[in-house]
């Protein structure tokens, strides 16, 4: 959740997960922001009982995207969720660094997208404003439309980056099998480095799968989002092909409970019995 506090006199914006951590692929975000109206009522409800969203750089760049109706399904969608959420970290090799200088509080937080996100909305920041107007979600799809091609620009470059890097590493194991268990070798989970674990063996797993699924466009962001949504988030949907390696993962019972599209009717269920917990 992002609300405001105050430091010396002067306002400050926090962001923090409180509850329970849901994340969207933009699939999902688009079926629940245009499917049933009743449904997207009950996610709501779910979120602002126990949960927050979490929203990711990925997230902005594609939400821009529809356009007309859709766009305004999306904006509506985004600003019945008001402050219940956060923006998500899209570096998980950042948040493995965070991790291991025990930056618990913060540790999933992109302070990047807060910081831009945030400057072009403080003309509206007064110690008196309201928390719901000032952070409803709903304003990304015109703020990222201002900033696509700059945003775009560092999101392929980041893509580019991964992309390259396992490449690099396929190729050392093909040469030698042995090199994955020198250079990843694999962890046991720790719930105080999540990102850790996932990232190691997320990446385990596509060097040791590379001749059957090939490295693609957009693989690395794939990671990015996949990675801190399983180590961060409690429920989440991601592609089929990305669900199925979250859930192929050692220990994935003590990741995120994966789903895909086709199964919003289950998250958003799932959502339902924990925000009605006494104890969530």
């Amino acid at each position: 959740m992002i609300q405001f506090t105050h430091e010396s006199g002067e306002a400050v914006i926090v962001a923090a997960t409180n509850g329970f951590g849901v994340y969207l692929d933009n699939d999902s975000l688009v079926e629940l922001a245009k499917g049933s109206a009743s449904r997207r009522k009950r996610f709501v409800d779910s979120l602002q009982g126990k949960g927050t969203l979490l929203f990711s750089w990925a997230n902005a760049v594609e939400v821009a995207g529809p356009q007309g109706r859709s766009a305004d399904a999306v904006r509506s969608f985004l600003d019945s969720i008001g402050p219940h959420w956060v923006p998500l970290e899209l570096s998980p090799w950042e948040v493995v660094r965070r991790e291991e200088a025990g930056l618990t509080a913060e540790t999933v937080v992109s302070k990047t997208f807060m910081e831009a996100f945030f400057k072009d909305r403080s003309h509206d920041l007064s110690e008196g404003s309201a928390a719901d107007p000032f952070f409803r979600l709903g304003v990304v799809v015109d703020w990222v439309q201002e900033h696509r091609d700059e945003i775009r620009t560092r999101a392929d470059q980041i893509d580019d980056e991964f992309r390259k890097l396992l490449e690099a590493l396929r190729a050392n194991f093909e040469i030698d099998a042995t090199s994955m268990d020198r250079l990843l070798p694999p962890c046991q989970f720790d719930g105080r480095y999540p990102a850790t674990f996932v990232l190691r063996h997320l990446q385990r797993l596509l060097i040791s799968e590379a001749k059957a699924y090939q490295f693609k466009s957009h693989d690395g962001l794939d990671l990015c989002h996949a990675t801190l949504a399983a180590a961060y988030g409690s429920l989440i949907t991601l592609d089929s092909q990305w669900k199925r390696r979250v859930r192929a993962l050692p220990e994935s019972e003590k990741l995120a409970r994966t789903y895909y599209r086709p199964e919003i009717d289950k998250l958003v269920a799932m959502m339902e019995a924990l925000a009605s917990r006494r104890d969530a």
